[in-house]
């Protein structure tokens, strides 16, 4: 964007000449006896600008200082920037301290027009490059501060918005109807199984070791990622949404790297992949014809076909039932994590098969209608990146 010659009006500044970071924080002392609006990163979804599972917390369970902010501010997750996680919250609360509280300058930036800048695959690509840790990659506010963004004059600023407010409406439609479709997964499991804690209909009892045949923790290294879409996908948590991979933001390896992390197994079609950090609790199930390997913080579950329907164990792991277990189990402040041994033990049923297979048939008519929203899905996407692309290079509006 730096070398990209601008509209007449336009100009390149640097963030800091825009909009500062409030460093404002709060004691637990402060917080005691009242509720707050408390956000975590946790509570941010990835890529959608979107807030997930929040609540009001008691400000006695707070135990650290956060961050305060306001409805003129814009959150940004620094840990693990890949993530892409920012907010423009509409309410006034508490923040932990691995979001940076932003507030631009009204007089020169509108709120949303850098929030939806924040989200581009440029900006994500140029932050991430400065991020530091090798575990935990953090940005330094200072070295955000010094990234250069486009600004065009307010009543530009104003009109991309509405665009791009236009555009995301659209895809949340789109999210909206895949969502349903995953609701009714639901429904359909516990209307044919009941629910894997109080198991209503009376299961035998099992734990996710008795239902597999294998179970492997993935390669404890960082992969060797290649720039290229090879044919060998290597998923990390990232990639795991609501019970499916997101394919948008998937990394690939080499074939000699695939070939060191599938040493102790390769996975194949119906296999399950878990993750056990960050977005932990979430499983996928590994599709036909993709030659996959495990990234950071995954495990793989091969299921006993004389036990269980593939399906019907990848629900059963994305049960409601299956997720509390995983919540009394996590550990870490920062970033949950999950023990491979404590995962190994959750506990479940096993229903009769043949009521499995019939779950299955239901499964595979709901894929092949998600598959084709999907479809529809990746077209809408392309064009969206195609307008993102533009709003910030002064080709959206004239």
């Amino acid at each position: 964007m730096v070398g990209k010659k601008l509209p007449d009006g336009w100009k390149l500044v640097k963030f800091k000449k825009v909009a500062e970071i409030d460093n404002r924080t709060i004691s637990p002392d402060e917080m005691k006896g009242k509720f707050q609006n408390y956000i975590g990163l946790e509570n941010i979804e990835s890529n959608t600008g979107q807030l997930v599972n929040f609540s009001e917390t008691l400000g006695d369970d707070i135990k650290s200082n956060k961050f305060q902010f306001t409805e003129e501010h814009i959150l940004y997750g620094k840990l693990r920037p890949y993530l892409n996680k920012v907010y423009l919250p509409d309410f006034a609360g508490v923040c932990s301290t691995d979001i940076i509280p932003i507030k631009p300058d009204s007089d020169l930036l509108i709120r949303e027009f850098l929030g939806y800048f924040l989200r581009t695959p440029e900006f994500v690509s140029t932050i991430n490059t400065k991020a530091t840790g090798a575990n935990l990659p953090r940005v330094n506010p200072n070295a955000l501060l010094d990234v250069y963004i486009p600004l065009p004059p307010l009543d530009t600023q104003h009109q991309i918005v509405a665009i791009l407010d236009k555009a995301e409406a659209t895809q949340r439609l789109r999210a909206e109807a895949d969502a349903l479709m995953q609701n009714l997964l639901q429904s359909v499991f516990d209307e044919m199984f009941g629910d894997p804690i109080s198991n209503p209909k009376g299961w035998p009892r099992v734990t996710l070791e008795d239902l597999s045949l294998e179970i492997v923790d993935c390669p404890h290294s960082t992969p060797k990622y290649t720039e290229d879409c090879t044919l060998y996908p290597c998923i990390r948590t990232t990639e795991l949404k609501d019970g499916f991979i997101d394919w948008s933001v998937m990394k690939y390896v080499e074939d000699q790297e695939y070939k060191e992390r599938t040493k102790r197994l390769v996975p194949k079609e119906g296999d399950v992949i878990y993750g056990r950090e960050g977005s932990f609790g979430v499983a996928v199930r590994v599709p036909k014809g993709v030659n996959i390997c495990l990234g950071q913080r995954t495990m793989l579950f091969r299921p006993n076909l004389e036990l269980c329907e593939s399906e019907f164990l990848w629900a059963l792991i994305n049960s409601k039932g299956l997720y509390q277990q995983a919540l009394k189990k996590t550990s870490g402040s920062t970033v949950g994590h999950i023990n491979v041994k404590d995962v190994k033990q959750f506990v479940g049923f096993r229903p009769p098969l043949q009521l499995q297979k019939t779950f299955t048939d239901i499964v595979k008519k709901i894929d092949e209608t998600m598959s084709y929203q999907k479809s529809s899905d990746r077209s809408i996407s392309v064009l969206l990146e195609s307008i993102n692309a533009k709003a910030f290079t002064g080709d959206l509006v004239a």
